[in-house]
């Protein structure tokens, strides 16, 4: 059974890209409280060896960034102007409750935008470029705003806490990744006794590739590698079943083939046979997926070293990229028993 309780204090953890602090000593004290010797490395990486742990254990890897904003400019009346950390479509940051995290704590404000009694006829089809939006903190200047501790280069996240939805259901922000990273502490969990290394690895979300997967990768040097992410879920009236494979909630995780066409990772073959032979024999249903766009953690890992077979599995979550997703507990569930099976298979090949 999912455990609610564990899941929202992962979202609730702020984490935009490169401000990782908080979600990482979450992660941190949890799997050091399992008996993993943990480590935070210089780029921000919560590496947790099992005591089965050796030379090349196999290695499992959840994104802690989420996507966010960073303050470019504070007004003279105290607005914040700001850039996009990761991508995001303008379309969802209209009038959405953000967060604001400074060395002296989080303050609370929300993305303003002109109402539609003064737009110009036709405006509510136009998609608002950033430079027209604006973080409202209820602050009446600059030095007011410079008081509370924020300035150029202040990250922003959002503020959308954990709520259950109709059967079997969640909402909230980050769910990409922190349900991934649930996924990994569950797996923690059980995998004390096999040859293991759990690496909630930061940046993701910047970069062409993950930034943070490749770093501990290389130093980990890992015989395989299991991304644990999430995958766009097309059951919903905005999105063909084409494009997404046919990937939908309560159908269980998600195996990736291919990440970004041409340019990501292509599953391992031997590997990828595997995972699909251990959920037949497990009786766990599992979706198949080919990406155009979009990568995960295994698109860096998968040429290091000279090559390691690299994989993602994920639960399907819809919304992603977005100040909310929507996953259902049931997929989550079946992705751990999923991710647990194949770490025994792995631990004795």
């Amino acid at each position: 059974m999912t455990d609610l309780k564990l899941m929202a204090e992962l979202v609730d953890a702020f984490g935009v890209p490169s401000e990782e602090e908080e979600i990482a000593k979450l992660m941190k004290e949890k799997l050091a409280k399992m008996g993993y010797k943990t480590s935070i490395d210089r780029i921000g990486n919560v590496i947790a060896r099992s005591p089965k742990a050796g030379a090349h254990p196999v290695m499992f890897a959840a994104h802690m960034d989420e996507i966010g904003l960073m303050v470019k400019f504070i007004t003279d009346k105290g607005f914040l102007r700001f850039i996009k950390i990761g991508g995001i479509d303008n379309r969802v940051l209209i009038n959405q409750r953000v967060i604001v995290k400074t060395e002296k704590g989080k303050i609370y404000g929300v993305i303003g935008h002109k109402p539609p009694h003064l737009q110009k006829k036709g405006a509510e089809s136009r998609v608002p470029e950033t430079k027209d939006l604006f973080i409202d903190l209820g602050a009446k200047s600059r030095k007011e705003v410079e008081k509370l501790g924020i300035r150029i280069g202040t990250p922003v996240g959002f503020d959308m806490p954990l709520r259950s939805l109709q059967n079997g259901k969640i909402s909230a922000k980050a769910l990409d990744d922190r349900v991934g990273c649930y996924c990994l502490l569950k797996l923690a969990q059980k995998a004390m006794g096999l040859d293991v290394v759990l690496v909630g690895s930061v940046q993701e979300e910047v970069s062409v590739f993950a930034k943070g997967a490749a770093l501990s990768a290389w130093n980990v040097h890992p015989r395989y590698f299991v991304a644990v992410d999430t995958s766009i879920a097309g059951d919903h009236p905005e999105i063909s079943e084409e494009d997404v494979s046919g990937v939908a909630l309560d159908k269980g995780p998600v195996i990736t083939l291919v990440e970004a066409a041409s340019t990501g990772n292509v599953a391992d073959r031997l590997l990828r046979n595997l995972v699909m032979d251990v959920a037949k024999k497990a009786k766990i249903a599992y979706q198949l997926e080919v990406v155009e766009g979009g990568g995960t953690d295994a698109s860096t890992v998968y040429n290091l070293h000279g090559g390691i077979p690299s994989i993602a599995i994920c639960v399907p979550a819809r919304y992603i990229h977005s100040n909310v997703g929507v996953c259902a507990l049931k997929d989550i569930e079946k992705t751990n028993e999923l991710l647990l099976r194949l770490a025994q298979e792995l631990d004795r090949g």
